[in-house]
């Protein structure tokens, strides 16, 4: 199924003419392509939360979409690029560890290099000078992948074309705080993103404390550490505390998340992505 959807994913807000340049290229490539703005308003660089966001999305978008994300702090030297697919869903990328999350949690998961040097238009990611069947449009310099890389990738995907940029398989760049670890009675992780409400969602998934004995979804007693944050249960819903008080849940997304309701618990703890979190079990 071709669904001819673009879902855009980027750090670069909406001051700026970055996203709308994007689009434009990818409407140069095909008027027909819709474009969805998931987010422009990741924290700038901040490929953790990107990843995270990533994730959530993926199986809500129609078979065909194709994710183009760009979180690149790394724009302009040589790290790779990418192209994956899963359940006939597409994402192209920096190889940077933006893949992280949805390769932890979706297993077949296919991901293979962004191999495009032979499309005219497009510079190869990592290159600084434009070789021949390479061409760069215009005459900017090597600092916006979004533009001349991805966006044109993304766009050619949306109409079909992905044998001609999925290159070899290889093992992307994962990065370590997606993962959550167990010692014991105690599950180790990471703050991965924080919502606009202030809410500080971890690595930790209700599937992690399953083997530690919480009932379905993780609600029960346990004892939650994160920064200046101390808790002694996690609760079901952000409804079963009062106004003003902190507890933590997991989310819509089925992760662990530290918050304050009505409030934003990254403002009263101090908490950002990266952060360790973690959750002890007594035994029954």
């Amino acid at each position: 199924m071709n669904s001819k959807i673009v879902v855009l994913l980027t750090d670069f807000g909406c001051q700026d003419a970055y996203a709308g340049i994007m689009k434009g290229v990818i409407l140069c490539r095909d008027p027909a392509i819709r474009i969805v703005d998931l987010t422009h308003q990741i924290a700038a660089h901040d490929i953790l939360s990107g990843s995270y966001v990533l994730y959530t999305a993926w199986k809500f978008f129609p078979e065909g979409s194709t994710f183009c994300a760009v979180v690149d702090p790394g724009v302009g030297s040589n790290r790779g690029a990418l192209v994956a697919e899963m359940e006939g869903r597409y994402l192209v990328a920096p190889d940077n560890g933006l893949i992280s999350l949805p390769a932890r949690m979706f297993t077949g998961l296919s991901i293979h290099q962004l191999e495009i040097e032979s499309l005219p238009g497009i510079r190869p990611a990592g290159s600084r000078d434009a070789g021949a069947g390479a061409q760069r449009p215009g005459s900017g310099g090597p600092t916006f992948d979004g533009r001349d890389l991805f966006a044109p990738a993304a766009a050619l995907c949306a109409v079909g074309g992905i044998r001609r940029i999925r290159g070899r398989e290889i093992r992307p760049v994962l990065l370590p705080e997606v993962v959550a670890e167990r010692g014991g009675s105690t599950v180790t992780g990471r703050i991965l993103h924080i919502d606009r409400f202030g809410n500080c969602i971890s690595s930790i998934h209700s599937s992690d404390l399953e083997p530690l004995g919480l009932q379905q979804h993780g609600a029960g007693a346990a004892a939650v550490r994160a920064g200046k944050f101390q808790g002694e249960r996690i609760r079901p819903t952000y409804a079963d505390t009062e106004i003003g008080a902190p507890l933590c849940l997991f989310g819509s997304s089925d992760f662990l998340e530290i918050a304050v309701r009505e409030g934003s618990a990254a403002q009263r703890f101090g908490l950002s992505p990266g952060e360790p979190i973690t959750v002890t079990v007594a035994d029954p």
